[in-house]
Order: structure tokens, then C-alpha cells, then sequence
């Protein structure tokens, strides 16, 4: 307790000296870096600091890169990868985060509410979406480092779950292993799910991209969602869709609904890396064991076919 207590002191001390640079002329990268934290991780600062530093770090770079030789390292290119920000009057503040951290916490572990609030903890005012900002939190037992770590929780500061990002009694959860738990509350067999089952699924892409550094980067899932004002709508889609295939595939008899009844649909927002289609778009599949699939662009200029793929062609 004691270690905890002079920890505590000595980062007050720090805190409360921390000299922020007023200037980025001559310096290297970790020259900036360094004149901001004093030896602390960036989390361990203040969300003020961070943002600050956060707003700066694109300009500093772009000033001192025009060769492109500017060593960028992992730590500096993890905090690119997020937005922040400071809390509005509508949002939850610092201390209202840490009340609903240690309120979970305190189902998940044997600490009592005063030995969670003296532990360490470090904030992150995450900004990748707007109208849903996430406070990240880091409680340590001690210093800032890795073996200290004890939970990482990512707190919505308007509405939403709580997502536990890390916690040391169990193996952390990759991002991975997240989206795979949190598809279990969707129908299992992926074929039954909606476009709305789809978007959901998106939406969960997306907060895992916005809370954990590098998740995605490769485009290795879609992102589903719904379209936005401005975007076709799923009922002028569908109708666009069927009038497409109406005139190009249905022959002499007409198209054949109850040979090709609507199977699955989905609204893509942003594809795989190896997909090309403009986005975003829709997709559906018509039939079964023989289907056509077509792909509708939902943009703001007006739907249009991307393409469309045939069973009984080798497209397909």
C-alpha cells in the first residue's frame, strides 16, 4: 500500500510539472514526443495533453517528413490511429467513467470499491465517432507497465455497453476472439441473418477498430451498416435490384419468383481488401442451389449495377 501511496505522490509531482512545448521548430520526433511526456506513456496523461499533442502530431510530421524519411515509431503510429478529443457538457466526465468502471469492475473481481479507486488508473477521450465518443481506461497495480496492467475498459460517454478489453485473471481477449463472442448473440447460421443483423455486426467492427490500435488495418472484415440520408434506402434497392434483373435475366417467361425468392441482403459500407466494388452498396442473392447475386451502388449519385454473378455462369 505504501508503494502505492508514493507512486500516487510522485505522479502527482510530475503531473503537476509537466511542461508542454510550445513550439516544434528543430526538434526530431521523439524530441516532441519526449518534451511532452517526461518519461510518461502517452495514456498516463492528462486528456488535455493528449489532445493537444494529438492535434499537433499531424503538422509536426508533415513539416519534417517532406523527404519521407521520418522515423515514425509503433508507439506514435498507434496513437494516429485514433481521434481525440475533450468531453462535452453531454457527455460522461472523467470522474462519472471511473464511478461506472469500478462499478463493473466490482462484478468482476474480489477488490472493494476503495482498493479498485487506489489503484492507478490512465484515460483516453476517443473521438473516431462523433456522436459515440469511448473513454478508454487502464487500471494498473502500481507503475504504468505492461506486468501491472490489470484491466482495460472501453466506457461509451453517452450510451452503450461497457466492453472489457482486457482483464489479467484471464487470457486477453483478442479483437478477434470479441467479434467471434459477439457474433453469438446473431442467429448462427450466418446465412439467416438480415441486412440488419449484418449492420449490427458492422457496428461492432467498427468499435473494435475504434478501441484497439491496428484491428482492421488489413480489411480483412466488412463493415456493414445502414445507409445514410442521401443513400438508397433497402426498399428502392431491392425494387432497383429486381427491375435490373427483371429486364436482363428473366427470358421470354418473366422473372420466376418462387424459383429465385430473395434469400440474403446487406448494405456494405466498406469492403474487404481484395474487393473493388465501389462502395458503398447494396447485395442480394436470389435463389438457391441456382441464384443470381447482384450488387447495387446505395451512393448519393443514384444507384447503378456494379455486377452481377450467375450459378450457371462460370462468374458465378
Amino acid at each position: 500500500m505504501l508503494k502505492r501511496i508514493m507512486t500516487t505522490i510522485a505522479l502527482v509531482v510530475i503531473f503537476g510539472t509537466l511542461i508542454v512545448p510550445t513550439t516544434a521548430e528543430g526538434l526530431s520526433l521523439m524530441d516532441f514526443y519526449d518534451a511532452y511526456h517526461q518519461g510518461l506513456p502517452f495514456r498516463a496523461w492528462p486528456i488535455e495533453i493528449q489532445y493537444k499533442f494529438a492535434i499537433e502530431l499531424p503538422t509536426f510530421i508533415e513539416k519534417n517528413n517532406k523527404d519521407g524519411n521520418l522515423f515514425i515509431p509503433q508507439s506514435i503510429k498507434e496513437i494516429m490511429e485514433n481521434r481525440y478529443g475533450l468531453p462535452h457538457s453531454n457527455d460522461l466526465s472523467q470522474k462519472d467513467a471511473q464511478a461506472k468502471a469500478i462499478e463493473y469492475l466490482s462484478t468482476k473481481s474480489d477488490m472493494s470499491t476503495e482498493q479498485l479507486k487506489d489503484l492507478t488508473w490512465t484515460y483516453s477521450f476517443v473521438i473516431n465517432e462523433e456522436t459515440n465518443p469511448k473513454w478508454i481506461i487502464t487500471v494498473y497495480d502500481g507503475v504504468y507497465i505492461e506486468k501491472n496492467r490489470l484491466y482495460r475498459l472501453a466506457i461509451p460517454a453517452r450510451e452503450g455497453e461497457i466492453a472489457l478489453l482486457f482483464d489479467h485473471s484471464n487470457a486477453e481477449l483478442s479483437p478477434d476472439k470479441m467479434l467471434e463472442e459477439f457474433s453469438r448473440s446473431l442467429p448462427q447460421n450466418r446465412e439467416n441473418w438480415t441486412y440488419m443483423d449484418k449492420a449490427s455486426y458492422g457496428d461492432k467492427v467498427r468499435e473494435l477498430m475504434d478501441i484497439v490500435p491496428g484491428f482492421n488495418t488489413d480489411q480483412a472484415y466488412m463493415i456493414y451498416g445502414l445507409p445514410r440520408t442521401g443513400e438508397l434506402s433497402y426498399d428502392d434497392a431491392l425494387a432497383f435490384a429486381f427491375d435490373a434483373l427483371n429486364k436482363n435475366y428473366s427470358g421470354e417467361k418473366g422473372w420466376d419468383e418462387k424459383r429465385f425468392p430473395l434469400r440474403t441482403a446487406e448494405f456494405v459500407r466498406v469492403s474487404h481488401s481484395k474487393d473493388e466494388k465501389e462502395t458503398p452498396y447494396w447485395g442480394f442473392v436470389f435463389g438457391e442451389e441456382d441464384f443470381y447475386q447482384i450488387f447495387v451502388y446505395a451512393g448519393p449519385s443514384g444507384p447503378k449495377v456494379l455486377v452481377v454473378y450467375e450459378s450457371n455462369n462460370s462468374n458465378g
